[in-house]
């Protein structure tokens, strides 16, 4: 959905259980895309789009809401280019969505109450209404599009005159997970900021002890940890480090239900951290063993993912379905 700032919003746009992006303040590695955006900023030539692209879970958004405390003008401390007080009062209207400066696209709810899967093009089409006004407080406008990945096709179109006829005094930054499913007139327009996973020097500066056993599964990425610890990952750890083997033995049944029984928060939440993980497992299997079954396997459980949560599908009868993905793949593999 879309939203100005002083209006209360779904929080469409998070882990569950986790903070928001914009509520974070650490931040560890990026440093040559964050100076990017520092420079340009006080060089006063700033580009007026920004494509900030990576995986999910490498700091994206948290990156955007970081320039966008800067650019409306919080209070500058710290070692990084773009370190803000957190108690400065920009930084707390930008937290709690109040500057009328700043504008955030992303998806809304259905008549259901649940997200929904596409941003519509009556909230893209918001964007332009937002960047016709000048700005509240006299400096710039930002706005953030989290993900441009949800947009579709008619409300991709909706964003493309403000690209094509960036206002003044105006930045708007594109969170993307995967810059090559998005239109292509929609990456010529904008600089493009590629993030790259995190060593895991870095990692284990962002991680407790605790939580340092989750670091093979991140990946580098710090909201990947998040994302886990919320739903209770740190106590599984020891189920979720043996399950892409026991995947690759024809296991998925009692992996996938212990999982699922053991994973906190609400029944869909459970069943989307069980299947994001499983796909984790069929992507690593197709790197390593080799073989189309594992690419197969993994778009049908992207898929399955996408249609569970779209039709509200019975979160045990998705898990049966993706038992017998994982058990073809495994049964393809060994034939």
């Amino acid at each position: 959905m879309s939203l100005k700032a002083d209006k209360p919003a779904p929080e469409t746009d998070k882990e569950p259980q986790a903070p928001h992006p914009r509520e974070t303040y650490s931040y560890v590695g990026h440093d040559a895309q964050e100076q990017a955006l520092a420079d340009g900023l006080q060089s006063g030539r700033m580009h007026h789009a920004w494509l900030i692209a990576g995986a999910k879970g490498l700091g994206k958004a948290t990156l955007a809401y970081r320039f966008a405390r800067a650019a409306l003008g919080a209070t500058r401390i710290g070692p990084r280019p773009l370190d803000v007080d957190s108690e400065d009062r920009v930084a707390r209207r930008v937290a709690a969505l109040s500057h009328p400066d700043l504008f955030v696209l992303r998806r809304g709810l259905n008549e259901r109450g649940r997200p929904r899967r596409e941003i519509t093009v009556d909230d893209a089409r918001e964007l332009g209404r937002f960047f016709s006004l000048a700005p509240s407080e006299g400096g710039m406008r930002v706005a953030i599009i989290d993900a441009v990945d949800d947009l579709n096709t008619n409300s991709a179109n909706a964003i493309l005159k403000t690209l094509e006829e960036p206002p003044a005094r105006s930045v708007l930054l594109l969170v993307c997970h995967a810059p090559g499913a998005i239109l292509p007139t929609i990456r010529s327009r904008c600089r493009r900021l590629a993030l790259r996973p995190l060593s895991d020097d870095q990692m284990r500066i962002l991680l407790s002890e605790e939580d340092r056993v989750l670091l093979p599964l991140a990946r580098g990425r710090p909201g990947r940890v998040i994302a886990l610890k919320a739903q209770g990952g740190t106590a599984l750890a020891a189920l979720i480090a043996v399950g892409q083997r026991s995947l690759l033995q024809g296991g998925a049944q009692s992996v996938l239900t212990e999982l699922y029984d053991k994973l906190s928060g609400e029944p869909f939440e459970r069943l989307a951290g069980v299947l994001e993980l499983a796909e984790e497992w069929t992507r690593t299997a197709g790197v390593e063993q080799g073989g189309e079954q594992w690419a197969e396997a993994w778009s049908a459980l992207e898929a399955l993912r996408d249609e569970a949560e779209g039709l509200d599908m019975d979160p045990r009868h998705a898990l049966a379905r993706a038992v017998g993905i994982l058990d073809r793949a495994a049964a393809a593999r060994t034939r």
